[in-house]
């Protein structure tokens, strides 16, 4: 079972001397940690890139299919988004127990 994600992040483009700063929108899944056991090991949580689009100034901008590729293969792009993700999960838990407090004081 996976959770998907939705994210926006830059991205810096430098050839010779060229700098390309453009914005990717992201939508990606992580899937559960689950703990090894008598006959399954260990699956440490992961990331599965579904899309990335990217635009510059507000306007779409492909991406060559190397780069997509490119991005989506990098293991400090994907741990960047576990982390992301971990830390949106941290924000709701914290959201959803705030309104209990505020549910329980209120009655």
């Amino acid at each position: 079972m996976s959770t998907k994600y939705h994210t926006k992040t830059p991205l810096l483009i430098s050839v010779a001397g060229l700098d390309i700063e453009l914005d990717l929108e992201v939508t990606y899944s992580v899937s559960r940690y689950r703990a090894a056991t008598l006959t399954q090991p260990e699956e440490p949580r992961s990331v599965e890139i579904e899309n990335i689009r990217s635009t510059r100034s507000g306007f779409e901008a492909s991406l060559p299919g190397w780069i997509e590729d490119a991005i989506s293969e990098s293991d400090g792009f994907k741990a960047h988004l576990l982390q992301e993700a971990a830390d949106k999960d941290a924000a709701a838990a914290e959201d959803a127990a705030e309104y209990r407090r505020e549910m329980r004081a209120g009655l």
